[in-house]
This record gives structure tokens, sequence and C-alpha cells, in this order.
């Protein structure tokens, strides 16, 4: 959301998604994955106003899906290895073989991904709760 002087003041979930955070660092980051948070914010139209950007990464980081290297004139982030998975896993062809199921059988997969939500990986626990709050927002 662009505050008055046309720059974003929030980062939280429902302003946009992990993955794209995630996609972006994967894109943007050094030989070894290292993207600096003003290059970040930056790329999110946050400009110079770095917090709200710092304090999502944070999240992310607590929960698994990116890793931190602080110095002090900035912070470095990457993805961790899960994160690496996760953006590694999006495929064109998941998509497409996604979008053939009719919206009735949806519901024998929503069960499939609440049973992986329950039983798998935290972090993608974590960031199967996040997409699901973030696509069911109000609009």
């Amino acid at each position: 959301m662009p505050s008055r002087n046309g720059k974003r003041k929030h980062a939280s979930l429902y302003d946009f998604r992990d993955l794209d955070l995630m996609l972006t660092m994967a894109e943007r980051g050094d030989d070894e994955g290292w993207s600096p948070t003003h290059d970040l914010a930056s790329s999110f139209g946050f400009g110079d106003e770095l917090q709200a950007l710092g304090i999502r990464l944070s999240w992310m980081q607590r929960f698994g899906m990116v890793d931190v290297k602080r110095d002090k004139s900035e912070s470095l982030w990457r993805l961790t290895d899960g994160g690496l998975r996760v953006i590694d896993a999006k495929t064109a062809a998941a998509h497409r073989s996604i979008e053939r199921i009719p919206d009735e059988a949806m519901v024998e997969v929503m069960a499939d991904i609440t049973a992986r939500f329950h039983r798998g990986d935290p972090m993608l626990a974590t960031m199967l709760r996040r997409e699901f709050a973030f696509g069911t927002k109000r609009r």
C-alpha cells in the first residue's frame, strides 16, 4: 500500500505473497544468493523505507524461509534450502495440471493439502497457511 509520497508503508502478508518476495530474492541475489534489504525494498516500491520489509523478512526467517547475515551497515538475506526447494518446485507444468482438475474435485485436493499441512515440514505448513490467508483476503 503506497503512502502519500508514493512509497509503500506496509509489507504485511496481505500486501504481497511470500513467494513473490522469495522469487525476487532468487532473481536479484549475488552469486551466493544474498540480497541487501535496500535492494529488495527498492524492488517492491519501498524506496528508502526499509523497516516494514525488514520486519517481514524477519518473520520469514523465523519460519525458516530465509537466512540473514547482518553487519554494521546492512542486512543481507537469502533463501534457506527449504526456500530454494519451494521456488524450484514452482513450475508451469504443475500449474497446468492443477488447472485441469474440475472445481468440484478441488475439495479433495484441499483435503490432501490440509493433511500435508499437519504432517509435513513446518516451514511448508506455514507457507501453505500464509498463501491461503493471502489468497482468501477480502478484496
